[in-house]
């Protein structure tokens, strides 16, 4: 008996402490964590080292904790679902009715039935099919057979249970505070809302709504500014003026349509809170910081994260592979981050564009990361255990343990807003588990993903403000806050009031209690948050743009009669000077016999100095990406080959013309298959089946229309294919490969394959050449042949290309002496000189290479046109190297 009288007098006792609490309730949950900083600083203020704080709480939070309450104790019998689950529920009807395969209509339908029930509208089964639009019977429709699973799997979303708690607070079947104050509810209400109020206080709870300030004008003046980045800019320059003045002053900058601007809200703050100056100093915490924030899926730990939950171990592009070489979060980034640039850049060499995690692996391995090689193995070995469906929870569990294989999030040490990403990111995990108590059957891989990245698009995310001075706000979200000044941008008719939109399920004739169902509703909306807004700060700063030709805006009439200034254009605050030290345009001497290789040095040194100084002497290189299919080069290479293979042991043109058609097919059908087969024992992945074959047919076609052409030309021997020669200019020895050389007669002719653009006319023996290549062998220490000449192979340009000093029979070559027109060769009458000439201009290009000079002609405004290293460097009008950024080295 003493103990059962001990039990009533604890349960008495705690009805009691939950009666005298006291509950603060916000709008939104952005203004409760203001409101819980603020009694905190209060009370801390005041001395105190603890102290009781009431529950401060959003009114949704509220909500969502009287539906748990209700729950627990067994006022409600249907167990309560998110939002995340009752919109997988909505989903799974739409798409069983109709295929839509769009996301955004299962949110809509969610967004119409919350309002439903927000604005206590007759639920849907309610409504007469008199006057109904096709979208509003289909979702009635939906509604039907959404209640219908709902009530099948005993579940019920929190807005269907929120229209149940006004009865069971009148009851006192919920646990209730004492007492309830309001805060920051400075707009109508919805009913529901309205409801839950009233029967709290019929239930006996002491309700304290806010005083409102006196009703002031929004401000007296608006500033017109030409477009919205000049508002914006203004209103930065504004902000970081009143700090300069005031560091302790609290500021706020009010952007309706805050999520439409936000990345032009985010750029022009940066730059005029932090220029570019400001890199070299250490990270500071920002003076400002934006309520909004962009999609989680847009930050990059989570970019990373279901980046690599995308991939497929047996087939990886290098697009995809990047992850593994650049995310700092993956184990081992910050040991191994030259390691892994060096195998993506044999990765990038051996051009696959298909590859798999094996092959990764091994190249990570042989570049000496590996970390990351172990972890590649691992995660694929475990991938291939994950094939077959699954539930959402168990998928969660699969993505958990591939991402731990991977060892992500063992990387470099997280900052804090990637720490708060990372918090994130696990609640929207989370969040899919929880959709087993809604998903009838398991999931395949590509539904679990697909589901996970939508969830993660919808899901905007920001970090907690750190104490910045200055907040960016939507409306929404600034109503009910204080500041010590605040700039109202978007004052413009078309925004103040907005255009009025009706709900495209909800029937017309029940929309009237909606705040943006008609015009007149907008117009009262509009001017509640406008005299709202007047509210927040006693200082107010208020602007709109004028928009473009085609829409020119004014500013709207409910802010009444006031004057329009046009304000100066306020300008971003730059970045200090920098000083400038002239720089050397000369290197240390180099060592010839450092370099090896053939004339690309000599061509790096004509297209752009600093290219060849980057290239030859510091070791930096700019590999080309892989792309579908064979590159340029590799294509070259392979078409040189089979040229080189058709030819060996078939001596001149009458042999050519021996060989019978079918016969001359076979041989070439033999070099392609040969030359295919080699490259692809260097590079496996390079090609797959059907690929070689359309690659075999390809060189078949061009081949024998190349040996038309051959065909066709005055007779000939072939001398030599693939030879080797030495090359010396100005000490700086190097080597060289010629394609063919052909006997003509007495003569001589140096071919070169070409499967790119080229034309002999970039032979002009200027200080900079164009081509050097063939001009590089016929210098004066060597026999000089009596012609040189591209062989194109391209499929719209098929012919030869040369100049030659006599006439050898081989049509589009020129013949020095007879070239008419503005040939750049027309003043040249003797071979020997145009030799001389070549010879010279290599010999100075030598010399620059050896000096190591740098600096680029400053005449030569177009000196970096066609160097891949253009984004290292740009030229300035000294001639002098600017902007250099790192340089990747191999």
């Amino acid at each position: 008996m003493a103990d059962r009288a001990s039990q009533l007098l604890r349960t008495a006792f705690g009805i009691l402490l939950i009666m005298a609490k006291t509950n603060l309730l916000t709008p939104t949950p952005r203004l409760a964590r203001a409101q819980r900083h603020a009694l905190a600083t209060q009370a801390a203020d005041s001395g105190q080292s603890s102290w009781a704080t009431p529950q401060v709480l959003a009114m949704g939070q509220w909500i969502s904790q009287l539906i748990q309450e209700a729950y627990v104790a067994g006022a409600i019998e249907p167990i309560p679902i998110s939002g995340v689950q009752a919109r997988a529920l909505w989903r799974s009807v739409i798409d069983h009715q109709i295929f839509i395969g769009e996301p955004r209509v299962a949110e809509m339908a969610q967004a119409s039935w919350r309002l439903i029930h927000e604005f206590q509208l007759p639920l849907p089964y309610r409504w007469s099919e008199t006057g109904l639009s096709v979208d509003q019977r289909q979702f009635k429709a939906w509604a039907g057979a959404y209640q219908a699973r709902c009530r099948k799997q005993n579940v019920a979303d929190e807005w269907a249970l929120a229209a149940m708690l006004p009865d069971l607070i009148e009851k006192r079947a919920v646990p209730l505070p004492g007492r309830i104050e309001l805060t920051g509810f400075e707009l109508p209400m919805p009913p529901l809302q309205r409801s839950l109020l009233d029967a709290a206080e019929t239930a006996g709870v002491e309700i304290i709504a806010g005083e409102l300030p006196a009703d002031a004008p929004l401000v007296a003046e608006v500033q017109a500014f030409p477009d919205t980045t000049a508002e914006l800019r203004a209103a930065a320059v504004w902000a970081r003026g009143q700090i300069e003045k005031n560091p302790e002053v609290r500021l706020a900058v009010v952007v309706p349509r805050l999520h439409d601007h936000l990345a032009d809200v985010e750029r022009l703050f940066r730059r005029t809170f932090a220029p570019a100056a400001s890199a070299l100093e250490p990270t500071a915490t920002p003076a400002w910081h934006c309520s909004l924030g962009p999609a989680l899926s847009s930050w990059a730990l989570v970019a990373d994260a279901l980046a690599c939950l995308q991939l497929d171990p047996e087939r990886i592009d290098p697009t995809q592979a990047e992850v593994f070489w650049r995310s700092p979060f993956l184990a081992g980034a910050e040991k191994e981050a030259l390691a892994r640039a060096r195998a993506r850049q044999l990765v990038w060499r051996k051009q696959p564009w298909w590859t798999n995690a094996g092959e990764l692996g091994k190249y990570a391995g042989r570049a000496g990361a590996s970390t990351l090689s172990t972890k590649l193995r691992e995660w694929q070995g475990l991938w291939r255990r994950h094939r077959g469906r699954a539930l959402p929870s168990q998928w969660i569990e699969r993505f958990q343990g591939e991402l731990a294989a991977l060892g992500f999030g063992r990387g470099r040490a997280l900052d804090s807003r990637e720490f708060q990403a990372l918090q994130r990111f696990h609640e929207l995990l989370e969040a899919f588990s929880s959709l087993d108590l809604v998903q009838d059957t398991p999931m395949a891989r590509v539904q679990a993903l697909k589901r996970l990245r939508e969830m993660a698009g919808d899901a905007a995310f920001r970090e907690r403000n750190p104490g910045a001075a200055v907040e960016i706000l939507g409306v929404e979200e600034a109503l009910g806050s204080r500041f010590d000044a605040a700039w109202i941008v978007g004052l413009d008719e078309q925004a103040w009031p907005g255009a009025s939109r009706r709900d495209p399920f909800i029937p017309h004739y029940h929309q009237a209690p909606l705040p943006s169902a008609s015009p007149a509703a907008c117009l009262a909306r509009s001017r509640a948050e406008l005299q709202a807004l007047a509210w927040i700060a006693p200082v107010r700063v208020g602007s709109f743009a004028r928009g473009s030709d085609d829409v020119a805006l004014k500013a709207t009439h409910l802010l009444g009669s006031v004057s329009v200034v046009e304000p100066r254009l306020a300008e971003s605050i730059e970045a200090a000077p920098m000083e400038f030290v002239d720089l050397d345009d000369q290197g240390p001497a180099f060592d010839a016999s450092e370099l090896k290789g053939g004339t690309r040095v000599l061509q790096d040194q004509a297209d752009c100095p600093f290219r060849a100084f980057a290239r030859h002497r510091l070791g930096a290189e700019v590999p080309l990406p892989p792309s579908p299919g064979l590159d340029a080069l590799t294509r070259g290479s392979l078409i040189h080959r089979v040229l080189e293979r058709f030819w060996t042991d078939l001596p001149d043109q009458a042999a050519l013309r021996a060989l019978s058609k079918d016969e001359r097919t076979a041989r070439i059908g033999a070099c392609i298959e040969e030359s295919l087969t080699e490259l692809l024992n260097l590079n496996p992945l390079l090609m797959t089946d059907t690929e070689r074959a359309l690659e075999a047919v390809c060189l078949m076609r061009s081949v024998e229309r190349w040996l038309e052409i051959e065909l066709d030309r005055a007779p000939f021997v072939v001398k030599a294919l693939e030879q080797q020669v030495e090359l010396e200019f100005a000490g700086l020895r190097l080597t060289g490969k010629i394609d063919r050389i052909d006997s003509i007669g007495e003569d001589e002719l140096i071919l070169d394959y070409k499967t790119g653009r080229t034309a002999s006319s970039d032979w002009a023996p200027d200080p900079r050449l164009k081509e050097l290549q063939l001009p590089a062998y016929v210098t004066p220490r060597h026999p000089a042949p009596a012609g040189l000449a591209f062989a194109r192979l391209r499929a719209d340009q098929m012919g030869f290309d040369g100049l030659a000093r006599s006439d050898l029979g081989l049509p589009g070559t020129k013949v020095l002496g007879k070239i008419r027109g503005a040939s750049r060769f027309k003043a040249y009458e003797d071979w020997e000189q145009l030799r001389a000439d070549w010879h010279l201009a290599l010999e100075n290009l030598a010399e620059g290479v050896l000096s190591g000079q740098a600096a680029v002609d400053p005449r030569d405004r177009n000196a970096c046109s066609r160097c891949d290293l253009e984004a290292l460097c740009r030229v300035n009008d000294q001639g002098r190297i600017t902007d250099t950024d790192p340089i990747e080295r191999d």
